[in-house]
């Protein structure tokens, strides 16, 4: 529990309140008061002697934005997108780590940064978030200053979140496999768990597996799913059966389990049962949004009473809370986002494939035409319409889904602020105002219409959404409304403008 004598000892230490004030260079500051919440935005930080000071005022942790800024004092709620990107002058890849399972927090962790160097990144670093998990951050300098004479620094927020997902999926089909009703992170190398899958994430095995067309990896629908056939090794003996396994009837052996008869959209007719990482592995890809905020390195957490601190990101198997307790924390000599050793350009490949899914994507949204009316709620997918029912966790996963979604079902930026925070009264543990008034503000200045997740990236199912097979099909919820706003199924025109 963090005392006050605890917290003016602490943020006292010159060497904590020269780190904190580095990290918080061109960023915007909000600087939180105990149980009193967050002070004015934007602030900022430029004099060590300013941290014990608000710390005497009641202070107990500093905050910053992802993005840079050439001014942040100038940042306003109410500036246009030409206006933001033109103050902004770029952003920091970070990627927040959070679990229940504090075991499972650390090989995520540890699994990211393996991938990131899968793709030649060797700048990544690492901090302890101060309670369950960590951050891991990627300086802007490691990217390159243009990626098809766009500038990177426009690219915020839609190119690091499609990294965060590729990253996602790249450790779920190289780094995961699942045996025995158990799951072998590192393909059972370096750790393996032994924890029955309920065990783990608490939620049932069909959320923890999912089976997907081998070619596209797109997921299948249930009369997608191959029937399944035992075939006897030995001695060639078939059975039509729907088991976990069959022991031949003549030589008494286990017999091979094979999947037939699955046509998917694109022609193939092979599936894969994949893992579905986010089950399991917590990574909250809307920290990677306008204006959001994370705590800055050396800054106390008020729940744990710990620091977040950074670490060498090669012993994050090995780190323990106990470390980070503020009377022993020293200055490690591995700084969070390190410009200094940063190398440029090294981030190329993971801004490529992140681009080469907007690209691919934006062929999908030209199927798309501008709906002329808003298409009412009685026509939105089940998936929608569990997320509208609230709910207790992914809430802000939801929120990106929701305002995405709204928009491009025709609903005018007042219809969808109304109805979202009618949705936030519903969840168990409301998101804060602030957090929903930037996204909705940052969608409204976006002129482009940008799809919700597709129902393949396992968004839902880190939500606790399981989509049905109908939707499946539809690969997309927008794609499922919009088709069946075409066919009829519903009110008419003039029962959908009276739904609103």
């Amino acid at each position: 529990m963090l005392t006050p004598s605890i917290i003016l000892n602490f943020y006292k230490r010159k060497d904590i309140q020269e780190a904190i004030v580095e990290a918080a260079k061109s960023r915007e500051i909000a600087i939180k008061y105990g149980e009193n919440g967050f002070g004015k935005r934007p602030d900022s930080l430029n004099y060590s002697s300013e941290v014990l000071e608000l710390a005497k005022n009641g202070a107990t942790s500093f905050h910053s934005s992802e993005e840079l800024w050439e001014n942040p004092l100038s940042i306003d709620t109410g500036m246009s997108q030409s206006e933001v990107n033109k103050l902004r002058k770029g952003w920091d890849f970070i990627i927040d780590i959070d679990s229940d399972d504090w075991s499972i927090s650390k090989i995520t962790t540890w699994l990211v940064i393996r991938a990131l160097k899968d793709f030649g990144v060797s700048s990544a670093s690492v901090k302890f978030s101060g309670n369950r998990g960590f951050h891991i951050g990627l300086p802007f300098e490691s990217f390159p200053r243009e990626y098809k004479g766009v500038e990177t620094k426009l690219l915020f927020p839609d190119a690091p979140r499609r990294i965060s997902s590729m990253l996602i999926n790249h450790i779920s089909e190289n780094y995961i496999e699942v045996k025995n009703n158990d799951i072998l992170f590192g393909k059972g190398l370096e750790k393996t768990f032994k924890k029955r899958f309920e065990e783990l994430s608490g939620v049932g095995t069909t959320s923890l597996k999912k089976r997907v067309c081998a070619k596209c990896k797109s997921v299948l629908a249930e009369e997608q799913k191959a029937s399944l056939e035992f075939q006897c090794r030995k001695c060639g003996i078939v059975i039509n059966e729907n088991a976990e396994f069959m022991v031949c009837p003549k030589c008494k052996k286990i017999m091979d389990k094979i999947s037939r008869k699955v046509s998917c959209k694109c022609g193939s007719r092979e599936s894969v049962e994949v893992f579905n990482a986010l089950s399991v592995m917590k990574i909250d890809t809307l920290l990677i949004s306008p204006r959001h905020l994370f705590r800055v390195p050396y800054s106390l957490h008020e729940k744990s009473g710990l620091v977040s601190m950074p670490f060498n990101p090669e012993k994050v198997l090995l780190f323990e809370k106990r470390f980070a307790n503020p009377g022993i924390v020293k200055l490690s000599k591995h700084k969070f986002i390190d410009r200094i050793s940063a190398k440029e350009g090294e981030a190329i490949k993971l801004l490529e494939a992140s681009m080469s899914e907007i690209e691919s994507s934006e062929k999908i949204r030209k199927e798309f035409e501008p709906v002329g009316e808003a298409i009412p709620e009685t026509l939105f997918p089940p998936a929608i319409k569990k997320i509208l029912e609230g709910l207790k966790d992914g809430k802000k996963r939801a929120l990106f889904v929701l305002s995405n979604f709204l928009q491009c079902v025709g609903w005018d930026y007042s219809s969808i602020e109304s109805r979202i925070k009618e949705w936030n009264k519903k969840n168990p543990e409301p998101l804060k105002e602030t957090l929903i008034i930037g996204q909705l503000r940052y969608r409204k200045g976006s002129k482009e219409r940008i799809l919700p997740p597709n129902y393949d990236k396992d968004y839902y199912r880190g939500m606790g959404i399981i989509p049905t097979d109908e939707e499946l099909r539809y690969k997309n919820p927008v794609r499922y409304t919009l088709s069946m706003a075409k066919r009829g199924k519903g009110p008419n025109k003039r029962s959908q403008k009276k739904a609103l």
